[in-house]
């Protein structure tokens, strides 16, 4: 396995960042969790989730009708992802912590993981983020090329076309290809994955089954199997594709950087906190309304920062975090707005598409 590590030695600017914000949080008298805002836009989410769900096996509807409940329906439970998945995953949602285990677990009701996604998500990507070769989350070479140290490929001249609908795909073969392909292989592109508890292979298969229970096996039943596909199409494109740009808009996009391990081992030159700041983007930092859907994850650079802190708080802590960018000669990426971001995902996309 690679080995990666960071020039930790002196972290001037993390001991320093990190001594403003525990400032804040015990000037303001705030807990790092989540508050009452979050909680009830938790149970408003998921009250919403089971409406649709409920509309959409027992309501009589057209086509079309039935092609945009299940759009709005993928996208609610994108949204449940960003706001209560995540947040519980990382550990923040809750000072309890059978509270975080417990609503971790809506990403096994989309249909992922939890024991697989924190490994992938908090462990490799949080500390190896746009490191070719170890970050899994720009790993989708050959089909699209996130980076420059990635091989060409003739087909990426169009991957900029072709990306939008990869995107739309990428929850479905997350769900019923790549959580087992990492299961049985035991490992997440080079990096082993722990030994799963006898308790988390009982939740897996379980979980996997359930999917299969109330996103395939009832809708067929009560709705017939060509009102199901249409359903279970669109609902996955509107979690895949809401997913897929939110995620993509913090990494890759032209103003972030990326790095390459191979061999044996590599030193990256900065400190971890800086190589997070150099590789993370924000977007759409004024907007309140995409803040509120996408669970403050369009204030990335503080969430890798500070994964352990509720996203409740981001906006606060920008303020923080940018002016100790300032002091220290650091970038500070955030994009103006969502429109803004996207162009600048798909322009970096279609350059990497260009042969080198």
């Amino acid at each position: 396995m690679l080995k990666v590590t960071f020039n930790n030695g002196n972290p001037a600017f993390y001991t320093s960042l990190k001594t403003a914000v525990d400032r804040y949080f015990k000037q303001n008298g705030k807990r790092k969790t989540g508050n009452i805002q979050l909680y009830s836009k938790s149970i408003l989410l998921i009250l919403l989730a089971g409406c649709l769900y409920s509309i959409l096996l027992v309501a009589p509807m057209t086509p079309v009708l039935r092609i945009l409940v299940s759009l709005v329906f993928g996208f609610v439970l994108a949204c449940i992802g960003f706001n209560i998945m995540h947040d519980a995953n990382h550990g923040s949602y809750s000072s309890r912590k059978w509270v975080n285990e417990t609503l971790g677990l809506t990403l096994n009701a989309l249909g992922g993981n939890s024991f697989i996604w924190k490994q992938k998500h908090n462990i490799i990507h949080h500390t190896y983020t746009n490191i070719d070769g170890v970050d899994d989350d720009i790993a989708k070479s050959p089909f699209i090329r996130m980076c420059r140290s990635q091989q060409w490929v003739p087909a990426h001249r169009l991957q900029h076309l072709y990306t939008p609908v990869l995107y739309a795909l990428s929850s479905m073969i997350w769900i019923l290809f790549q959580d087992f392909e990492k299961y049985f292989r035991r490992k997440i592109v080079d990096r082993p994955l722990p030994k799963m508890p006898v308790s988390e292979h009982v939740i897996f298969w379980i979980s996997k089954i359930f999917y299969l229970l109330f996103y395939i096996a009832i809708p067929i039943v009560l709705t017939g199997w060509q009102s199901w596909l249409l359903f279970f199409l669109c609902m996955h494109i509107g979690l895949g594709l809401t997913l897929s740009i939110v995620f993509q808009l913090a990494h890759v996009v032209e103003e972030t950087t990326f790095d390459s391990a191979s061999g044996d081992a590599k030193q990256i030159e900065n400190e971890w906190a800086i190589h997070q700041v150099n590789t993370t983007a924000n977007f759409s930092a004024d907007n309140r309304i995409i803040s509120w859907f996408v669970g403050g994850l369009n204030y990335q650079i503080e969430h890798h920062l500070f994964p352990r802190v509720s996203h409740v708080h981001y906006p606060a802590l920008s303020r923080l975090v940018q002016a100790e960018c300032n002091a220290f000669h650091l970038p500070y990426n955030t994009l103006p707005t969502f429109k803004s971001a996207v162009n600048s995902h798909f322009r970096f996309i279609r350059m990497l598409g260009r042969k080198p």
